[in-house]
């Protein structure tokens, strides 16, 4: 019986210790470096926003609004490394949505379209996977495998 309290009690701190609130929480800063130039949105499509926003009125329902997701790198990076898991287990039905959703919340992030670009590849469906790739190009034109995107941007464009 004291060995069974113990063991619950166990998991029962482990699972405040390690849930995603716990670490997100107000006391520990996410551990994730500071956003790049590429990562951050563009301050003169800020200021549309904005002013858009000041001149519409507020929505009544929250199902109708199509705002985008805020600027948030913690779940962008979230989000990636869970599409990764799902990507090399083999689900790409999993994987292509964790990656949309970081795109979503951190618009000037290329590493989820290159892992979209290459879900899609798999998928078999060449448009979608060449859209992906060139928005990959244009946001990190200095990308270290500039070469092989655009050659596989080429085997896409062929068929």
């Amino acid at each position: 019986m004291r060995r069974t309290l113990f063991q619950i009690a166990l998991a029962a701190l482990l699972l405040v210790i390690l849930s995603p609130c716990a670490v997100r929480g107000q006391s520990q800063p996410p551990q994730t470096p500071p956003p790049t130039p590429q990562d951050q949105p563009p301050k003169a499509q800020d200021q549309k926003q904005s002013a858009a926003k000041s001149t519409v009125p507020p929505q009544t329902s929250a199902s109708t609004t199509t705002d985008p997701a805020p600027y948030d790198p913690f779940h962008a990076e979230q989000d990636v490394e869970v599409g990764t898991f799902y990507m090399h287990k083999g689900d790409l039905d999993a994987a292509i949505p964790r990656f949309e959703h970081a795109i979503s919340v951190r618009a000037n992030f290329a590493k989820p379209r290159l892992l979209l670009a290459e879900c899609y590849e798999k998928k078999h469906e060449p448009a979608t996977a060449l859209k992906y790739y060139k928005e990959y190009l244009k946001i990190y034109p200095d990308a270290p495998d500039r070469k092989a995107v655009e050659k596989k941007i080429d085997k896409l464009s062929s068929r």
